[in-house]
C-alpha cells in the first residue's frame, strides 16, 4: 500500500491531467454508473466526523474528515482529511492520501473544467473572492485553462490576501495581481469570477452592472443557509450549470433562486452533459457554474494520483 502526502499529490500529475480527469468524472456523474451513499455524519462532543464513500467498477474510495475545534488551542489544524483507495474487485487497500490536498486539487480542477467550457476563449482577467487555501488553488487552475494576464482579489482577511499575492507572483510572475478591499470592484474588473467563501449572505451588491456578460463560479455555498450571489445574477442568466444535481437540495445558491422564482428549476443542468455534448450552452454571455463537490471526484482524484505514480515507477 502506498502513502501520498500533500507534496507528492501536487507533484504527481499536471494541472491539465487534473482538469481532464475531472471532466471524465463530471460526465460519469450524469450516468449513475457508481454507488455513492449519503455521507455519514458522526457527532462526538464538540467534534464532527464525516465518512464519504464511493464505488465504481475499478475502485472504491472513502474520504474521512474530522473537525475538532479544540485543536486550535493545541496549535493544530481543526480539520484533518484522509482518502483511502481500494481495488473494487479484490478489496485490497491500494493507497492512503492526504485528504486536504486531494480536496483542494480536485475542487479547483472541477471549477477549471467549467471555466474551460463556459467562459470566452479570450478571457484574460480573473477575479477571486476568498483568497484562503482554496482560493489560491482556484486561481492556479483557472490560469491553466485561460491566458490570464491580471487577477483581482478580495478577502476580509488581509493576511490571506498577502499570502495569495505571494503565491501567484511565484507561480505566475507575469500576471498582475490587484488586491482590493471591495468584492464589487473585483466583479467590475474581471471577466471570470470565482467565489470561494462560506458566507451566508451574497458577497456582491444586487447591481446588474456587476454581472452582465461575465462568467461566475461559486464553490463556497454548500448548505441551504449559505449564499454567495444576489438576485440580479440569477435574473440575468438563462442557464445554471452544476457539478452534480444534488446541489439543488444542498446549496442556498440553488434553493433560494428557484424557490423565489428568480430562475426555473428546469434551467439547471449538469455540466457533465455539456462536456459530453448532450446539451449546448445558450448564447447569453452571462453564465453561472455552481459546485458543491462529490465523493466521486475524490475517487477520480485518488485514482489519478495512484495510477500516475504506478506508471512512473514502472518506467
Amino acid at each position: 500500500m502506498e502513502f501520498f502526502d500533500s507534496k507528492t499529490i501536487s507533484d504527481t500529475a499536471s494541472q491539465s491531467d487534473w482538469v481532464d480527469t475531472m471532466e471524465t468524472a463530471l460526465q460519469m456523474i450524469t450516468t449513475g454508473r457508481f454507488v455513492m451513499p449519503k455521507r455519514m455524519h458522526l457527532d462526538y462532543g464538540d467534534a464532527i466526523f464525516l465518512l464519504m464513500p464511493c464505488i465504481t467498477d475499478e475502485y472504491w474510495a472513502t474520504k474521512m474528515v474530522s473537525f475538532c475545534p479544540d485543536n486550535r488551542e493545541k496549535g493544530r489544524p481543526s480539520i484533518y482529511g484522509t482518502v483511502v483507495l481500494n481495488d473494487t474487485k479484490t478489496g485490497e487497500s491500494l493507497a492512503i492520501l492526504d485528504g486536504g490536498m486531494i480536496t483542494a486539487m480536485r475542487t479547483a480542477a472541477v471549477s477549471a473544467a467549467g471555466i474551460r467550457h463556459l467562459s470566452p476563449l479570450n478571457s484574460h482577467s480573473l477575479g477571486i473572492i476568498g483568497t484562503g487555501v482554496q482560493g489560491i488553488y482556484q486561481a492556479l487552475f483557472a490560469c491553466s485553462v485561460r491566458e490570464i494576464d491580471e487577477i483581482w482579489a478580495f478577502d476580509q482577511n488581509p493576511g490571506n490576501l498577502k499570502r495569495f499575492a505571494v503565491e501567484m507572483n511565484f507561480s505566475y510572475p507575469n500576471i498582475r495581481v490587484h488586491l482590493t478591499n471591495d468584492s464589487d470592484h473585483v466583479a467590475l474588473n474581471s471577466q471570470v469570477i470565482i467565489s470561494a467563501t462560506n458566507s451566508q449572505d451574497p458577497v456582491f451588491k444586487n447591481s446588474k452592472e456587476l454581472f452582465t456578460g461575465k462568467t461566475f463560479v461559486g464553490i463556497g455555498s454548500y448548505k441551504p443557509d449559505c449564499r454567495e450571489f444576489p438576485e440580479q445574477l440569477f435574473r440575468q442568466v438563462d442557464q445554471i450549470f452544476v457539478d452534480t444535481m444534488d446541489g439543488k437540495d444542498e446549496s442556498g445558491d440553488l434553493i433560494t433562486p428557484v424557490r423565489s422564482n428568480w430562475i426555473a428549476d428546469r434551467s439547471i443542468f449538469p455540466i457533465g452533459s455539456l462536456i459530453a455534448g448532450n446539451i449546448v450552452a445558450d448564447d447569453n454571455p452571462t453564465r453561472l457554474y455552481k459546485t458543491v463537490g462529490s465523493a466521486l471526484f475524490d475517487l477520480f482524484a485518488a485514482r489519478l494520483v495512484y495510477e500516475k505514480f504506478i506508471d512512473k515507477n514502472r518506467k
